[in-house]
């Protein structure tokens, strides 16, 4: 059986989580593995909450550094 994957960004309903405890594989919409049919406690979901907020935080603020080190680098490379 094939995981379900997100189509829509910003909508939480929709985003990937982590890796279900039963089985490892990556788990999409929904407290309920796709893979092995395991139902996530309430502990475990907030852990896979955590999980998707750190790792969606992390993709913002390498985007950031690489936004702000391009608006300096690429003016001062074709300033000439």
């Amino acid at each position: 059986m094939k995981p379900e994957k997100p189509t829509i960004w910003a909508m939480r309903e929709f985003e990937p989580s982590a890796k279900c405890p039963s089985c490892n594989l990556i788990m999409y919409l929904g407290n309920r593995c796709p893979h092995c049919e395991h139902l996530l406690s309430q502990s475990e979901q907030e852990a896979q909450t955590l999980f998707w907020r750190k790792s969606q935080n992390k993709g913002y603020i390498l985007g950031l550094i690489f936004f702000v080190t391009a608006l300096f680098v690429l003016p001062w490379l074709f300033s000439t």
